[in-house]
């Protein structure tokens, strides 16, 4: 029960707070379109929907539609055609002890009988008689049972909500939802209506339960200003959609308008934000996308303020300029996060290539000295000067810096320390912060790494296997240090892990002893990592 009332509340929330697509009017006057039937909506409904397939999918706006498939797939499924659905009506009354009662009502175009329709060989129903007709009666509660009253008719509803419908038929008694619904024309495509007051204090209770971020706390406040709520969408004609919100005084109307501002502020401050957080480079390209984007999304919210007569408030948009304006809005909210992450996939994939070319450096400066580098160069006092990414600069064709550097000088004498903003790019992780003289990838130093050790390691040293240790690591930006100091990764065997994972989304590049590279996801267990920092624990290593 406590499932099905968290969902009412949700949707309700998206009803009354989400959408810029809704309209409420009382009362509108009648306009050409297909009657609705009232007579089954119980006087307890709290929310009706209503729809015209038959009207959308034969238009001629929607000839590119492939009406014949949906066709097809109807009469295959289902034993009914859509092109022959003229009205469906979803009816929904409040939960009480259990679950909400629900009935559709489907208008047919043409004759149909009830064995024609395809049912779910295992769906829970009996043959049954109500009122002299067949009817597939569901064996538990919740479970629709097919009932048609004529053969023109389908409802599909729980066997208690059936029985009601058709008693209200007989003898209909309007209930606040019908009596809203007969003030309101039939002439959109689709539209839902509801009556807040019986749910009012359940949906109160609820959303005080419902964790929400402070920029949104005033949704909470909306089930007591709104009394009913009316959202219309037409695809046919003039494409429009529209929602207005009835309360019970123009006080009220005033403090809902300024609550749905105060809500759209917010929003709209947290997508640019996210935006600007998406699209950090400083590619010109990609800074003139993120501009964009926070362009059609500001516009997006401007087009959608709320507009208050009285005691309503309305929310709308209407015609094909602002049709495209959300089109345009809802591709370039779904796009964002795809050039986004093929961005990235490409700098992981830079950022590998780089670990690459260390690695091989680090190979072929073995190749020539039959060890690889030390973490640094020493003085006759044993005084780091300068870092290993300094002696490998021959074997990433950089002679000619290598050639600029005093050997026998630390990193930060006066000589040196010019060369400092001359970092390789080879040195620099394409998803992190833009940096002149900072380097992302450094090597482990700690008990039992290549690099625990002053003096530089062979391969005979890593008797673990070459595939099994890592030598090179990329860290996070905060971590990433000065490309010719001596400064690496000094790891916590209680904690391998600080200082990783941030390098890019999930995870790290790492390269190993024999050259090769991988990506390591922030989920590694710990104590696995730790033994691949080690080249000689004598500790087999898994899958990772």
């Amino acid at each position: 029960m406590f499932r099905v009332r968290k969902s009412v509340v949700v949707m309700l929330i998206a009803l009354m707070a989400a959408s810029p697509t809704w309209v409420y009017a009382q009362p509108l006057p009648a306009e050409d379109g297909t009657k609705i039937d009232l007579s089954y909506i119980t006087p307890q409904a709290f929310v009706a929907a209503v729809a015209h397939p038959r009207r959308v999918l034969t238009a001629p706006e929607m000839e590119m539609l492939p009406v014949e498939v949906l066709s097809a797939a109807g009469k295959k499924e289902l034993g009914v055609d859509p092109l022959d659905v003229e009205q469906v009506i979803a009816v929904v009354e409040p939960p009480e002890a259990g679950p909400p009662d629900y009935g559709i009502v489907v208008r047919l175009a043409k004759p149909y009988q009830l064995d024609a329709l395809v049912l779910p060989p295992d769906m829970p129903l009996a043959d049954a008689q109500l009122e002299g007709r067949p009817y597939r009666q569901p064996q538990f509660p919740m479970v629709p049972g097919f009932y048609m009253p004529d053969d023109r008719t389908l409802i599909i509803a729980t066997d208690a909500m059936l029985k009601k419908m058709l008693a209200n038929r007989k003898n209909p008694v309007a209930g606040p939802l019908s009596q809203l619904m007969a003030k309101t024309d039939s002439s959109s495509d689709a539209m839902v209506v509801t009556v807040l007051e019986p749910i009012r204090p359940m949906l109160s209770a609820q959303l005080d339960f419902v964790p929400v971020p402070p920029p949104f706390e005033g949704a909470k406040r909306l089930p007591a200003l709104i009394d009913a709520a009316k959202l219309d969408l037409s695809v046919v004609g003039s494409a429009k959609f529209s929602l207005v919100l009835l309360t019970s005084s123009e006080a009220n109307a005033k403090t809902l308008e300024d609550t749905i501002n105060q809500l759209m502020d917010a929003g709209q401050q947290m997508a640019v934000t996210q935006m600007a957080a998406q699209m950090s480079g400083d590619d010109p390209v990609e800074q003139a996308g993120m501009q964009y984007a926070q362009r059609i999304t500001k516009r997006m919210f401007e087009m959608f303020r709320p507009q208050r007569t009285a005691n309503r408030v309305k929310i709308s948009q209407e015609g094909e300029a602002g049709a495209q304006t959300a089109t345009i809005g809802i591709l370039v909210a779904l796009l964002l996060p795809a050039v986004q992450s093929a961005r990235e996939a490409a700098r992981r994939t830079s950022s590998s290539n780089n670990l690459k070319q260390i690695a091989l450096a680090m190979h072929n400066y073995h190749d020539v000295y039959k060890k690889f580098p030390p973490r640094a160069s020493l003085d006759a006092n044993g005084k780091p000067l300068l870092s290993w990414r300094v002696h490998i600069l021959p074997f990433v064709e950089e002679v000619a810096l290598y050639e600029q550097f005093k050997l026998d000088e630390p990193w930060d004498s006066p000589h040196n320390s010019q060369l400092i903003d001359k970092m390789p790019r080879v040195y620099q992780n394409p998803s992190g912060q833009p940096s002149a003289n900072k380097a992302d990838y450094v090597v482990p130093v700690g008990n039992g790494s290549m690099f625990e050790k002053p003096e530089g390691v062979s391969f005979r040293n890593i008797t673990d296997g070459t595939s099994n240790t890592i030598m090179v690591l990329e860290v996070n930006d905060e971590a990433s240090v000065i490309w010719t100091k001596p400064d690496d990764l000094q790891f916590d065997v209680n904690n391998p892990l600080a200082g990783l994972g941030k390098a890019h989304p999930g995870g790290f590049n790492v390269a190993l002893a024999d050259g090769s590279v991988r990506f390591i996801s922030i989920t590694i267990d710990p104590q696995l990592f730790l033994r691949l920092l080690q080249m000689a624990d004598g500790q087999p290593v898994g899958e990772y």
